[in-house]
């Protein structure tokens, strides 16, 4: 993915607007033929030439909705519908994407995934601590271990069961 300079585009728009074809402005510009298409298509059709670079800024559901209803159910073009609600059309596939595979609950926001909880390390041995002290800081670590694996061994369960039949019944059942 090229990443041009605003006054490359600035050129390539009073171009544009000079009635000259999208490919000679690629060529003289030396921007990319599809990019320079799509931002001429847009203007034609909306009166804005993007110049400046789109910096990635959050959406809510409700315009991720909109967007893909645009398309999906009022039939508009991928680049009207860029236009009318100022995003990408890297964007706009990608949350079309989404909701072929998982309906309008696939657009909305999903926390991030974390990974499996760690377990505190153990704290280095401090100079001044008593022996009684340490045993009790590792008999800490030791308890907070043996439950951390009695989740752990209870999930692996419930999803055998889930997914297999096989384990004993969990408890929600």
């Amino acid at each position: 993915m090229n990443h041009y300079k605003e006054a490359e585009w600035q050129k390539a728009f009073d171009l544009c607007k000079e009635g000259v074809n999208p490919r000679s402005i690629s060529r003289i510009v030396g921007l990319s033929e599809r990019d320079v298409k799509h931002r001429c298509r847009m203007y034609h059709l909306t009166g804005i030439f993007q110049v400046k670079p789109r910096i990635g800024r959050p959406t809510d559901w409700k315009t991720r909705k909109a967007a893909v209803d645009s398309v999906i159910k009022k039939s508009l073009s991928y680049v009207e519908t860029c236009a009318k609600f100022e995003i990408s059309r890297h964007t706009l596939k990608d949350w079309l994407k989404k909701f072929r595979q998982g309906g309008y609950d696939n657009l909305k926001d999903k926390k991030p995934q974390r990974g499996q909880p760690r377990m505190p390390r153990p704290k280095k041995k401090r100079d001044g601590m008593t022996e009684l002290e340490l045993l009790r800081e590792e008999n800490q670590y030791l308890k907070a271990e043996v439950a951390y694996l009695k989740k752990l061994k209870a999930l692996d369960q419930e999803e055998s069961t889930r997914m297999f039949g096989v384990g004993p019944k969990s408890s929600e059942d």
